[in-house]
C-alpha cells in the first residue's frame, strides 16, 4: 500500500511538474507572440510614416512648383482652363491679386483661395 501511495504521489508530482512546465512555456509563447505583434505594429507605423513623409515631400514640390508671383499662364496651368476662364477668375471678388503689378497673383494666397473656395 505504501508503495502504491508513493507511486501515485510520484505520478501526481510528475503531472504537476509537466503542467507547470507547459504553463511556463505557454507564458513564454504568449510573451513571444506579444513581442512579434509589437514588432509588426512598429513596422506598420514606420511604413505609414514613410508614406506620409513622401506625400509631404510631393505636396511641398507641388506647392513650390510655381514662382511666388503667378502670371495668367500659371493660373491657366494651375486651373487647367482657358484664357477666358482665367479672366473670369481674376474678376471674382476676393481673388488674390498683387497690388503693385498688373496680372500678378501671390502663389500662396491663390492656393489658399482654391482650398477655401473648393466644395467637396
Amino acid at each position: 500500500m505504501f508503495l502504491v501511495k508513493y507511486l501515485i504521489n510520484q505520478i501526481i508530482m510528475e503531472v504537476w511538474l509537466w503542467l507547470k512546465k507547459n504553463e511556463i512555456n505557454q507564458v513564454n509563447i504568449e510573451v513571444k507572440i506579444a513581442e512579434l505583434e509589437l514588432e509588426i505594429v512598429k513596422l506598420k507605423i514606420q511604413q505609414v510614416a514613410e508614406e506620409a513623409f513622401l506625400q509631404g515631400v510631393e505636396y511641398g514640390k507641388q506647392q513650390h512648383k510655381w514662382p511666388p508671383l503667378l502670371t495668367n499662364s500659371d493660373l491657366k496651368e494651375i486651373f487647367q482652363c482657358s484664357d477666358t476662364v482665367v479672366h473670369q477668375l481674376k474678376n471674382i471678388s476676393g481673388f488674390p491679386k498683387f497690388p503693385y503689378m498688373k496680372a500678378r497673383y501671390p502663389r500662396d494666397e491663390v492656393l489658399e483661395w482654391i482650398k477655401n473656395n473648393t466644395k467637396n
